[in-house]
């Protein structure tokens, strides 16, 4: 099949985070499959308009900036319609369309309606989750729009948890046939090998012996960062050289700096930033554990890498982590509240062999279940599926 993927970003483009990663590594297990698949983005600083990386064919697309963001969102959906066009008018039509996320709904919808091609939308999660399961108006409400007009056009629609899926249902009136559920997948081998933890520990001023708790992802109020920053006084009350250390880059950044100066902490926390490729590997390789604390968590691909890397996890129940992390197994599973989450933290502390444990346990759940492979199998039934067309 010759297949299209539309998205915001992707790993050898604009790489923002967990979306990018899932639409690259989707592109290239559908590609070993001996799949066409081309991928419609946007361009970073110095890079070509096209590319042919793993077998992918990157196109990446000039866009007019708004400062109102939909408006700048849809006018990257126009360069993609274009490129589009022009690259199924010279190398003939695809069979399948693919969007991810709202942010890439509208150039789908467009293509749907002017060539009626088999059109799959995936949601990796939705404007009222981002918003902490709030709704909020202007932006907002047009992008909870956009949402659900993906989700009308698209023939079928792929949620990455169960607990997403009753979301775009409850919200959006989608009917519960024309969704199906399939989970994220890791590249675990990218995570083997040895590296010196001791050095990664010195390059970020952290004792070998300190625990070491990682935040990877968005430092936005949906991710729950606020959250982890009031646990830090009662870890560092039992574990004096406890290191927080937050990769990741967000709205909230400057408001949790500053929370935790007031509380009397910053010292034990390391804010460095987004971080990707194997900078981020080898804090998920050096740390003791990772703890995602989110308010809403359609999926946590963060989980699959923590354990890819061999770590156990402290998880919020509020999403797809309620659904396949086993607790006691290979993580913890708390309420995004701080006493439940010094709980997760402290327990796993006390035990560092029970800890290493649940790290294994990760590890054989990727090895297993969250393969890339697995993955494009899924996705390809689904695809087989998108002549069917329920609105």
């Amino acid at each position: 099949m010759k297949i299209a993927f539309f998205s915001w970003e992707a790993v050898n483009a604009v790489y923002v985070g967990g979306v990018a990663v899932h639409v690259s590594e989707l592109a290239q297990a559908l590609t070993r499959k001996g799949h066409e698949v081309h991928i419609f983005t946007r361009i970073g600083d110095h890079q070509t308009n096209y590319e042919c990386v793993n077998g992918v064919h990157y196109h990446r697309c000039h866009h007019d900036y708004d400062v109102y963001f939909p408006r700048e969102i849809e006018n990257m959906c126009r360069s993609f319609l274009h490129a589009f066009l022009e690259t199924e008018d010279h190398t003939g039509p695809f069979d399948i369309i693919h969007a991810h996320d709202w942010l890439a709904a509208n150039a789908m919808v467009w293509i749907k309606n002017m060539r009626d091609r088999k059109s799959i939308f995936t949601m990796h999660s939705t404007e009222y989750g981002r918003c902490g399961n709030n709704r909020l108006p202007g932006s907002s409400d047009e992008i909870s729009s956009i949402e659900w007009s993906g989700i009308y056009h698209a023939d079928e629609v792929i949620a990455v948890s169960d607990t997403l899926k009753k979301e775009l249902v409850w919200l959006y009136g989608m009917p519960e046939n024309k969704g199906h559920v399939i989970y994220n997948g890791v590249d675990y081998h990218a995570f083997d090998g040895w590296i010196d933890s001791l050095a990664v520990r010195k390059m970020y001023d952290i004792g070998y012996e300190d625990p070491m708790i990682l935040f990877a992802g968005r430092v936005v109020y949906q991710k729950g960062p606020d959250i982890l920053a009031e646990c830090v006084p009662d870890i560092v009350k039992h574990y004096h050289d406890a290191k927080f250390v937050f990769a990741g880059d967000g709205g909230m950044r400057m408001q949790v700096e500053d929370r935790l100066r007031a509380l009397g902490v910053h010292g034990n926390t390391r804010f460095l930033g987004h971080q990707g490729g194997w900078r981020l590997q080898d804090l998920f390789k050096t740390c003791d554990c990772v703890c995602v604390p989110s308010r809403n968590e359609p999926f946590g691909i963060v989980i699959l890498e923590a354990w890819a890397a061999g770590k156990p996890v402290v998880a919020s129940v509020n999403g797809g982590p309620s659904e396949f992390v086993w607790h006691d197994v290979n993580g913890y599973k708390v309420k995004a509240e701080k006493e439940s989450i010094n709980w997760g933290l402290g327990t796993l502390l006390e035990d560092r062999e029970h800890a290493a444990w649940m790290g294994r346990n990760g590890r054989h759940a990727v090895e297993t279940i969250f393969s890339w492979d697995a993955v494009a199998d899924e996705t390809l039934a689904v695809y087989h599926e998108g002549s069917k067309v329920r609105r």
